[in-house]
């Protein structure tokens, strides 16, 4: 189970996967090479076993054989041979050369009496050896006194392994196997058809009187593995295990969470109200758009709730007016030759009223909806360039400027002019003769005051002020449009208005007038 707290990028775990991917069947060949050098190895220490073996056999007949070595051996040319130092496998697959097959040398050679006296005396014991090895002795001219599989008189001198062991130095290489072709695989499996070659050299008194070589094929990958079935078993398991794991980290991470944001995203789609959990996903980009589909759900939500009651709204705003408009009407139509002129002008100017209406309505109504569905408003303006064109020199109106008036507000110029112009009307329709607009900074914020000394606005509707249709002037016109266009048209801008209780007047024991604030923010 993935802790709840982890959580990836999406990047990072196709990374992951990619590399898992790539990693198990290098794994598996550099695991199948590292197994392959140790069979190598192995075969090297047991030949070198070997070899220090008949070395010292031959070393020991030799002595009972002879007392003259001057006439049996040659110079130790190797200053740091020492005969008590025990040999390591030296050999590496991954570095070491593979040389030609092991030449056959020259037929016919005599090599020394005493040497050839003594490999007599030691045939049986090297072909009574359990081995697979291929095992030669020579005298200190190169030639093979004593072998196991024949080739006795043949002379190695040139070979170059026996060169050194006749130097008095000890050699280990790879030779390829003599009549075998290089399988194909052997880019993978450098061990097939190659033959470890082991020399050494026989020491008498730090005189060289002969060479040890012993040859051996090691055991393939193939020959070796087939005595490993559990272990390959084992191996094979935890390959499943890690594949298992892999696919159960994918389906968590990516397939799980994506079928359950389509299933939400199609729930948004048919309209249901959907809560997606943004914590239960555990790649950030998922994180990220599953936040954005709960964003844009919440937001079809309030758009939708918010277009239903808009049209109770204006069904019940029209009905109205249309209501006394076709009451009119039919009253027209049954009495027009009966009414006087004054009582027909009567009707007539209702229907211009309710026209009127209707024609206003319909006005706020397309500004209402041009201020909610505009983008984010771009520009920036001040109340002291826009504040002119706002207000009406017929209103009346004593306008008075404070603060910073000069601060570029985030909004463009025409909004600005909206919302102010909004708030003037307002006031003066309240009876207001005076209009405080100051603007200060608050923090990180910009803060428009805007004050008047008009009838104010009772406390039971304060809470209502903002809400579609809702007016105390109906019948003097009013929609109860103006302050929502208002809040649309901040909110765009990235500000907010809220009304504010009035201020209490010094004389006056009731509050007076109406305070809205206006925010934006400088960040």
């Amino acid at each position: 189970m993935l802790l709840p707290w982890v959580r990836f990028r999406l990047r990072t775990v196709l990374i992951v996967l990619s590399l898992f991917v790539l990693v198990l069947p290098v794994a598996g060949i550099q695991v199948l090479r590292l197994y392959e050098s140790a069979l190598v190895r192995q075969t090297e220490s047991a030949l070198i076993a070997h070899t220090d073996f008949i070395a010292a056999t031959f070393r020991h007949r030799l002595r009972e054989a002879t007392a003259d070595f001057e006439a049996h051996s040659r110079t130790l040319a190797n200053p740091d041979h020492d005969p008590t130092t025990r040999r390591r496998a030296v050999l590496d697959l991954a570095d070491a050369d593979v040389a030609t097959p092991f030449p056959d040398g020259r037929q016919g050679a005599v090599g020394d009496e005493a040497a050839a006296a003594v490999g007599l005396a030691i045939a049986p014991i090297l072909a009574d050896v359990q081995t697979r090895a291929d095992i030669r002795v020579t005298d200190f001219q190169g030639v093979v006194v004593a072998a196991n599989t024949g080739g006795i008189g043949t002379d190695l001198s040139a070979v170059d392994e026996v060169a050194d062991a006749l130097a008095g130095f000890e050699i280990s290489r790879l030779r390829q196997e003599a009549g075998a072709d290089r399988p194909s695989f052997a880019a993978f499996v450098r061990g097939a058809a190659v033959r470890v070659v082991v020399t050494g050299p026989i020491v008498v008194d730090d005189r060289v009187v002969g060479a040890v070589v012993t040859e051996q094929t090691p055991s393939t990958i193939v020959g070796a593995l087939e005595t490993k079935r559990f272990l390959l078993l084992q191996a094979a398991g935890l390959l499943c295990a890690v594949v298992v794991a892999t696919a159960i980290f994918a389906t968590r991470t990516l397939a799980r969470p994506i079928r359950r944001l389509v299933r939400s995203a199609e729930r948004v789609a048919a309209g249901d109200a959907v809560d997606i959990d943004v914590e239960r996903y555990r790649t950030k980009e998922l994180a990220q758009l599953a936040a954005s589909v709960a964003a844009m759900a919440a937001s079809l939500q309030q758009r939708t709730q918010y277009v239903r009651d808009l049209a109770r709204s204006i069904s019940h705003e029209f009905k109205t007016p249309l209501a006394a408009m076709t009451g009119t009407l039919e009253v027209l139509g049954d009495h027009l030759d009966d009414m006087t002129p004054e009582e027909r002008r009567h009707f007539i100017d209702n229907l211009a009223g309710d026209v009127a209406r209707l024609e206003s309505l319909t006005q706020r109504l397309l500004q209402l909806a041009r201020a909610d569905m505009h983008d984010q408003a771009k520009g920036v303006s001040d109340i002291a360039t826009v504040v002119g064109d706002a207000v009406h020199p017929d209103t009346g109106i004593d306008l008075r400027l404070g603060g910073d008036t000069d601060a570029a507000l985030p909004i463009d110029e025409a909004s600005l002019q909206a919302v102010l112009k909004i708030l003037v009307d307002n006031a003066g329709e309240h009876g207001a003769k005076t209009l405080d607009i100051h603007v200060a900074a608050a923090g990180e914020d910009t803060v428009v005051c805007v004050t008047d000394d008009g009838h104010g606005i009772a406390p039971g509707d304060a809470a209502r002020i903002f809400e579609p249709f809702f007016t105390t002037r109906r019948e003097h016109g009013g929609t109860g449009l103006g302050l929502a266009i208002a809040k649309a048209l901040l909110a765009n801008a990235g500000g907010t208005i809220d009304y504010l209780a009035p201020t209490q007047s010094a004389t006056e024991t009731r509050d007076t007038g109406a305070r809205f604030r206006i925010r934006f923010s400088r960040q």
